[in-house]
């Protein structure tokens, strides 16, 4: 009987061995076999591709930094393994997975610390040199809150996110100077505790409806008079918008949001030239874009270093006197561009794409205005702000 006993556990662990090395093995087989992809469009980013071996790269720890992360990245089924782990931290009550909070009423939220202030002390130090640089043109910035900063009312309870935020904010606002400011992220955060969908559940940019009250405080700090709401027509694009906090978090079950245009009238006569590559395109809309995840970017075609949005030739906005703003933007300010454009003449500046004088170009142009509409993430945790004093002298 003992000796029947110890052969059905040998059965056993045999079955269980052979089972863990079929699993072991079947992936790292499949890891071979399968091809590698370049982009995911779940993540909406490009994946690390098989690094080249070379013994400078050895020495130096960028090969095995860039093996781990193509290994990472290529691991067969990794979408189905990032949710599984999502929900097994949700499980055991984590509320947060990869950095990301799960926030009530389906919201998933970017989870920030407290940040490097040696980082945010160059920046504002770029902004500070820059305005001095340009004189008397009317130079500001609008700084937006992310969404912790901003929808507050949706955040975990023990989570201390108005304290950082605050923290943040003030520090800013103090250490910016003589700058001439605009407040966004109090308009906003009114918005939000009256119900308002201003900020995505699954992305971290303002919905079309945000940007519009952003366009609002902007214009009512111009001494200019913004259109109402009931000039524009708001249209729902897409219903299927997942962002990019719902590709990092791998909380699948979270439903997508709504994306709207808010069209108004002549909109489509304006032209939208992306000078980067030299492509012109009618309107302000990339519908294309609405056919793939990365819906955000039908705004102004999505990320480049300088876009500029002028009335065609003919249209009637052509023949009336406009001031010319450069917008010198993150992402936020894709959505916001549209409503500006009902005003001025745009050149669009990405100081993360566009590598020469941005001061050389103003100085050329000589606009009326000059905006910087950046959200807090940006001002935190980007050095793309430093790209401004490129040229000063």
């Amino acid at each position: 009987m003992e000796n029947n006993n110890k052969k059905k556990y040998r059965v056993s662990d045999i079955i269980s061995i052979a089972g863990l090395l079929v699993i072991i093995y079947g992936f790292a087989a499949a890891t071979l076999i399968v091809p590698d992809k370049e982009f995911s469009e779940d993540e909406n980013r490009y994946l690390q591709q098989k690094p080249k071996f070379s013994v400078e790269a050895l020495t130096n720890g960028t090969f095995t930094a860039q093996i781990a992360d193509y290994f990472a990245d290529q691991f067969p089924m990794r979408d189905v393994f990032v949710g599984a782990k999502a929900v097994a931290e949700i499980a055991i009550q984590k509320q947060e997975n990869d950095d990301v909070l799960l926030g009530a009423d389906g919201h998933i939220i970017a989870k920030e610390d407290h940040p490097d202030y040696t980082e945010i002390d160059k920046n504002l130090k770029a902004l500070k040199l820059f305005d001095e640089a340009l004189g008397d043109t009317d130079f500001r910035v609008a700084i937006a809150g992310r969404s912790q900063d901003t929808l507050l009312p949706y955040m975990p309870a023990l989570y201390p996110a108005k304290e950082i935020s605050d923290t943040v904010f003030n520090y800013v606002g103090e250490n910016l100077g003589d700058v001439a400011q605009i407040n966004l992220l109090d308009p906003l955060r009114a918005r939000v505790d009256a119900g308002e969908y201003v900020y995505y559940r699954t992305d971290h940019h303002w919905t079309t409806l945000g940007a519009y009250y952003a366009y609002v405080e902007i214009m009512n700090a111009y001494g200019m008079e913004p259109y109402p709401m009931e000039h524009f027509t708001r249209e729902t694009v897409s219903d299927a918008f997942y962002g990019t906090t719902w590709s990092k978090a791998g909380m699948k079950w979270i439903g997508p949001d709504s994306m709207e245009f808010f069209r108004w009238e002549g909109d489509d006569t304006m032209v939208t030239e992306i000078v980067d590559n030299g492509t012109t395109m009618d309107g302000m809309y990339d519908l294309s874009y609405l056919e793939v995840k990365d819906k955000y970017s039908a705004f102004i075609g999505g990320n480049n270093g300088r876009v500029r949005i002028h009335p065609a030739d003919g249209s009637p906005l052509a023949k009336t006197k406009r001031e010319t703003m450069v917008l010198i933007k993150d992402s936020f300010g894709h959505s916001l561009a549209p409503f500006l454009a009902a005003h001025f003449d745009l050149e669009i500046i990405d100081l993360r794409y566009y590598r020469t004088s941005l001061f050389d170009l103003v100085t050329e142009i000589k606009p009326e205005r000059v905006l910087v509409m950046y959200n807090m993430d940006s001002v935190t945790n980007s050095n793309s702000l430093q790209m401004l004093n490129l040229g000063i002298r």
